[in-house]
């Protein structure tokens, strides 16, 4: 299957993500050729073409430029019958992989023998095909070639787009990877670009690719490169004369009604990419006629999701907020519970456990864990595990049913000791620790959510710090990081200050007790109460 991505939009260029290998990105280096109508035998000086020092050593002849850049000198290869040849590209005109807009077409073709996507953009347009050239020299890049009417770019072939992902049964059947390791790694291109102080200004479903090329399985590409801006040193936003970007439905309401944008409008974008592969297709905003109304009014639904339902929908609610500075830098995206594996999820409710062990019932920090605690753990979560787990949980200790902290001490229990468990209870559980998180998580699904979001107080401390975005990741970079600091930051001086409020109303609750005591002659510890102005 060719890449049929580039059907909707193909004014594109991408950037190679593969996983976590320097700083939490992969970015291969490939190279860039800026050819200017060359058709010889051999490049000449004229045609320079930055390469890797593995291909510099391999290459026919190679000679060292002053600046540390290696001139490659490569022959000709034989042109197919029917193919045409720009400079070191060729392509089959026969086999169209997609049309885009202003007469943009992409056809199969090689570079170097390579098979490769070759798209052609009429040269009037070429501004564009020029950008996505000065961008990749600093990201990925790829070659491309120009007669006189029109720019060639090689693009790495790859065999489908997210769209194709979440409607095609054959494409997923294909790939063998999960919906959530591709947003993972959509997330993280993103992040990258935005380290590079570039708003990408297009994302969609079908600028996220799926290559297979290498030894690295599949990999998620970022594409369309074409309507990039880069945010300049000392500025926090791109102005209105950067010109309006992306594609209906799919661009954040700042672009459309406010004087600049900035990062938050490709958060927007992926908050929205990331419900469309969770609900199999659907989108926040609903259809496509109402879509873009609807986003500006910020009226959305998030009901179709299919999988880890409220911490997705968490996340997702975050990422479309309308106001764009209170939406999350992407750092804080990939902190998200939502991306943790099961080991992490299960080592976090044991840190939990831990640290509320020894504390007093009314302490702040058990108060916060144990609100609302009837809705996380359906009424009584002794009644909602299976009979063997029960049974086993009377012969030790009393567990309140109706208690969040007894609950992540049980799983916390249970973990520990999980080899000296009857055979019939680590049947139920699973094995640690896939299973054995599924088997809580399925039966209260809020319980993630409701203690990550409880223990943010303590995001401070030394062992949550490794699960809580450090506070420098919680702006945008580069974007008003006054404004964005203020709010973003606020909202855990608030917890703090909330947390502050409980225990000086618990001091009074027992002041006033005593106070009671007191009055009906038995004064507490034999002196009358103090009194605490609020």
């Amino acid at each position: 299957m060719a890449c049929t991505a580039l059907i909707d939009n193909l004014s594109t260029c991408h950037l190679r993500i593969f996983g976590a290998d320097v700083g939490g990105i992969g970015v291969e280096s490939s190279r860039l050729c800026v050819i200017d109508g060359v058709d010889d035998e051999f490049f000449t000086p004229s045609g320079v073409a930055l390469v890797t020092a593995g291909e510099a050593r391999s290459a026919q002849t190679s000679k060292q430029s002053n600046s540390g850049v290696n001139w490659v000198f490569t022959r000709n290869e034989e042109v197919p019958e029917g193919w045409m040849k720009v400079g070191k590209l060729q392509y089959n005109p026969s086999e169209v992989l997609g049309r885009g807009c202003e007469g943009t077409v992409v056809y199969r073709g090689k570079f170097d023998g390579r098979d490769v996507a070759v798209k052609r953009v009429v040269s009037e347009f070429v501004r564009l095909v020029d950008r996505e050239a000065d961008l990749l020299r600093e990201s990925d890049t790829h070659p491309n070639e120009s007669d006189s009417q029109f720019r060639y770019l090689a693009l790495e072939l790859c065999v489908a787009s997210l769209n194709d992902y979440v409607h095609e049964e054959a494409v997923r059947e294909k790939v063998f990877i999960t919906s959530t390791e591709l947003l993972r790694q959509a997330t993280e291109g993103l992040a990258h670009l935005h380290i590079m102080q570039i708003v990408h200004r297009d994302m969609k479903p079908q600028n996220v690719l799926l290559s297979t090329a290498g030894t690295r399985g599949v990999r998620a590409v970022i594409s369309d490169f074409g309507l990039c801006k880069r945010v300049q040193p000392g500025r926090h936003s791109l102005s209105k004369r950067s010109g309006l970007a992306g594609t209906d439905g799919w661009i954040a309401p700042e672009a459309l009604v406010s004087e600049s944008t900035s990062f938050p409008v490709d958060v927007f974008s992926l908050g929205c990419i990331f419900y469309y592969v969770l609900s199999n297709g659907d989108h926040p905003f609903g259809d496509s006629l109402h879509r873009q109304t609807n986003i500006i009014n910020g009226e959305y639904m998030l009901r179709g999701i299919k999988q880890d339902i409220p911490v997705a929908v968490s996340l997702i609610e975050s990422m479309i907020q309308r106001v764009p500075n209170m939406r999350p830098s992407l750092a804080c995206v990939l902190a998200h519970p939502f991306f943790w594996e099961p080991d992490r999820r299960l080592q976090f409710f044991g840190d939990v456990s831990d640290r509320i062990e020894k504390e007093d019932d009314t302490s702040p920090v058990v108060r916060r864990l144990e609100r609302n605690a009837r809705a996380v753990v359906g009424g009584n979560w002794r009644n909602n595990i299976c009979d063997p787990l029960a049974a086993d949980l009377r012969k030790f200790r009393t567990y309140k049913g109706h208690s969040v902290r007894d609950l992540l001490r049980a799983m916390r229990n249970k973990k520990h000791h999980y080899r000296e468990l009857p055979e019939e209870v680590r049947s139920s559980l699973g094995h640690i620790p896939d299973q054995f998180v599924l088997y809580f998580t399925s039966r209260f699904p809020l319980l993630l959510l409701h203690t990550y979001e409880a223990m943010e107080w303590c995001a401070d401390e030394g062992v949550f710090r490794a699960y809580y975005p450090d506070e420098n990741d919680l702006v945008h970079d580069n974007f008003d990081v006054a404004a964005t600091t203020d709010k973003m930051r606020n909202i855990r001086l608030r917890m703090k200050d909330e947390i502050a409020n409980e225990e000086l109303k618990r001091k009074v609750d027992a002041q006033n007790i005593e106070s009671t005591e007191w009055v009906r002659g038995q004064p507490a510890k034999g002196k009358p109460p103090t009194k605490i102005a609020v």
